[in-house]
């Protein structure tokens, strides 16, 4: 089929190319003189519709004067839109912000309650929170992602998704005003609004999970797995004493656990990662990791730092299946001979999301060799927070909670490999 669309094509540009420059016969009469065409303006920025028939457009907005006329629907292209988002005043501007409001509104799950929020304004701000989120999101929350082709991802393709998908935009939206929120504490607008837009991000995205994934649904549900841990990782509030670790509460690592969501989706959505928009990205990242994490050492201690080994029981022949400590040991002894940098700190974030369930259940029972591979990675992550700002929501704190708890071994082993995360994340130890 493929080779039948080439041939077609083909054929139809040595057609086209032979009408072109094909010369009269000789006995044919001279040709008429040459007449140029008269300038025109050409419409760039038209609408679809427009194109579509291969008529000019005027270019009015919101409805241009000829599919008005004819009764039909007029969209205009929302890379075009959200272009003109960034210009600074101007009628364009104006337009092209109540057509995204519009886009963003019909988007939702409209109700009362969600005009009411669509509607609210911060001071000083003429427009409505659903848009100052939505802009926020665009402009300055896709920058602190790490890695350029999920970043490029983010601000195309899957804006365009989440214009067709509730709980994406109630994803996007909540991030924004999130953000928003953490730089802003005393606003208490943004604070309403954050909590409603995951309120209900979370409440449609439940109910999208409840089907099963396929080629139709898989672009939005990845995208908005990808955001769902945020709001664990940036609470409104937390101090170390919230913390599983001195609290004993089991719910309070839910946090953690839910970083491995987006493995269990992909899992899922195998069949279809080749055909969604991430597909290139993802690929991209895999190389990289396939190309850092299996080049190092996959069987014994080369490598890792002794006095860790030595509490993890790692010998000359352990490997990933024979001891559960092995795996988080080996990522953390790569990425922490990673340059620091920006793209390397969103690789170094990543080590969470890779945890297993056998990992997990010993940082549940507060199992101190466990504690302490967390707590280095957390002191790593504190040095990246210049790249990596959701660090100060939560990530410092829980890794003073790890030295709060551990700080009263008698182990010098634990008194050494405590040492790094308690400067890293500004806790002084008692002993110190």
């Amino acid at each position: 089929m493929v080779q039948t669309q080439v041939i077609t094509s083909t054929s139809v540009g040595i057609r086209s190319w032979q009408s072109v420059f094909r010369l009269p016969p000789p006995d044919r009469p001279e040709s008429p003189p040459y007449h140029a065409r008269r300038p025109h303006k050409k419409s760039r920025t038209g609408c679809i519709t427009c194109k579509r028939r291969r008529v000019k457009c005027d270019e009015t907005r919101p409805l241009c004067r000829r599919c008005e006329k004819l009764g039909v629907s007029c969209i205009y292209s929302q890379n075009e839109d959200l272009q003109k988002m960034k210009e600074p005043d101007g009628t364009a501007f104006s337009l092209s912000l109540k057509d995204l409001e519009s886009k963003v509104n019909q988007a939702l799950v409209i109700g009362s309650d969600c005009l009411e929020i669509g509607t609210l304004k911060t001071a000083n701000e003429n427009r409505p929170m659903t848009i100052v989120a939505f802009q926020h999101f665009m402009n300055h929350s896709t920058d602190t992602v790490g890695h350029p082709s999920i970043r490029h991802v983010m601000k195309s393709d899957m804006i365009r998704v989440a214009f067709g998908c509730p709980h994406l935009m109630y994803t996007i939206l909540g991030v924004g005003s999130l953000h928003l929120s953490r730089i802003r504490p005393q606003n208490q607008t943004l604070r309403l609004a954050e909590i409603y837009f995951w309120q209900q991000a979370i409440k449609a995205y439940q109910a999208a999970l409840s089907s099963k994934v396929s080629p139709q649904n898989v672009d939005a549900l990845l995208s908005t797995c990808m955001f769902m841990g945020v709001t664990s990782v940036c609470p409104d509030h937390f101090d170390p004493t919230d913390s599983w670790v001195l609290t004993n509460a089991p719910g309070a690592m839910n946090w953690l656990c839910l970083q491995s969501g987006l493995r269990i989706i992909i899992k899922l959505a195998a069949p279809y990662i080749q055909s969604s928009i991430w597909a290139s990205a993802f690929q991209q990242t895999h190389q990289e990791e396939v190309q850092l994490y299996e080049e190092g050492v996959t069987q014994g201690r080369d490598g890792l730092d002794p006095d860790l080994a030595d509490l993890c029981g790692v010998d000359d022949s352990t490997t990933a299946s024979t001891n559960p400590y092995y795996e988080p040991l080996r990522l953390l002894a790569v990425i922490s001979l990673l340059e620091r940098n920006m793209k390397n700190a969103h690789q170094c974030a990543s080590f969470m999301g890779r945890l297993e369930n056998d990992f997990l259940a010993l940082l549940r029972e507060r199992d101190p060799p466990a504690l302490l591979i967390l707590a280095q990675w957390m002191g790593l992550m504190c040095t990246l927070s210049e790249w990596q700002p959701w660090v100060e929501g939560r990530i410092r704190g829980e890794c003073k909670a790890i030295c709060m708890y551990l700080e009263h071994s008698t182990d010098p082993r634990i008194q050494r490999l405590l040492r790094f995360p308690a400067s890293a994340c500004g806790y002084n130890l008692a002993y110190v």
